[in-house]
């Protein structure tokens, strides 16, 4: 008797309840000798996937991502950029934009550029003023120094290797803006020097990255040593800056003296001057189509998303025939003409 008890112990402990999945039971039979054993168990089968991480750079695949295979996913193809700053996070998959420029601290910052890739979203990325300040607050004074720091920080979560990946989807980096306003940065302007030097340094913490400045390109024109170090520069068009074909064509003519590209785009929110009201569709329309149809424009991106002013039926409606106009443009990148002769 005791090796049929012995056996029917084994059995039984082989057979033991799992820790997965939905129960099944099973009958079974054991013969052992002069006896039948008749029974059945109740278990829960339990199969484990081993994810691996992987390191294949080539292959499209970083080391922050775990996947149970190193065959990666088809990218989608990168299309003209088009869109609004402050665009909703949780619009980038369903909206209809292809551009954003958005302020992104440090410890976000792989984060969102992996959502903008995965939804085909292009970023212009914009460092939060606090951190380009030299007192760690909004309002202070602009520092090389604390730009320095924010670089560094952006530069250990986007190694050589990543930028590659994401060289589609990041389309570039705002190095501050507005430059001419004192109560913006402390009671000083900042200086044409100032954004050299923090170029000059982000080339080399950033390499690949378009680095670019949002304001127009006489701007940078004044500081000859600037614009080599630069990719692109900013033509945001409002009423009181005159005629907008104007605007825009002196904008490109001094960008391409200098070997830069322009973001054109129109400050939707202050269409009539800083302060005032936003975009009238008509007006949307007429100064939208200029910028985005514009042979010198790398993209189209525009001051700002509003939920309020977005949600009125005939502003969704201009929206719409201006990213369609985008739409049937190629995509371009805002990195340095090479060739300005």
């Amino acid at each position: 008797m005791f090796r049929p008890c012995s056996a029917l112990l084994l059995l039984l402990g082989l057979a033991s309840a799992g820790t997965a999945q939905a129960p099944n039971t099973t009958a079974w039979t054991l013969a052992l000798g002069d006896y039948t054993i008749y029974g059945h168990t109740t278990y829960n089968p339990k199969i484990v996937l081993l994810p691996r991480i992987v390191y294949d750079t080539a292959h499209g695949v970083d080391s922050a991502r775990v996947v149970d295979s190193v065959r990666a996913a088809a990218r989608k193809a990168a299309r003209f950029a088009a869109g609004l700053s402050a665009w909703p996070t949780d619009s980038y998959c369903g909206g209809p934009v292809s551009a954003a420029m958005q302020q992104v601290d440090p410890r976000a910052l792989l984060a969102r550029i992996q959502l903008a890739d995965r939804c085909g979203v292009r970023l212009v990325l914009v460092p939060p003023r606090r951190l380009l300040s030299a007192t760690g607050q909004t309002g202070g004074a602009f520092s090389v120094d604390s730009a320095k720091r924010l670089t560094d920080r952006y530069a250990a979560v986007l190694p050589a290797d990543t930028l590659v990946k994401y060289r589609a989807t990041i389309l570039g980096l705002n190095l501050a803006d507005d430059y001419g306003c004192t109560g913006c940065w402390g009671g000083r302007a900042i200086t044409q020097a100032q954004i050299a030097e923090w170029a000059a340094y982000a080339r080399s913490r950033l390499p690949g990255i378009p680095l670019g400045v949002r304001v127009t390109p006489d701007w940078v024109a004044v500081h000859p040593p600037l614009a080599p170090l630069l990719d692109y520069a900013w033509a945001q068009y409002h009423t009181r800056k005159g005629d907008a074909k104007a605007y825009y064509d002196n904008a490109a003519t001094i960008a391409q003296r200098l070997g830069l590209r322009v973001v054109m785009g129109v400050n939707v929110e202050n269409c009539y001057g800083v302060g005032t009201d936003p975009c009238a569709a008509a007006d949307l329309v007429r100064f939208g189509t200029m910028a985005v149809s514009h042979p010198a424009s790398c993209a189209f991106i525009n001051w700002r998303y509003d939920e309020e002013t977005w949600a009125r039926a005939a502003i969704g409606q201009a929206w719409a025939g201006l990213l369609a106009a985008a739409s049937g443009r190629g995509a371009e990148e805002c990195r340095r003409v090479k060739d300005t002769s």
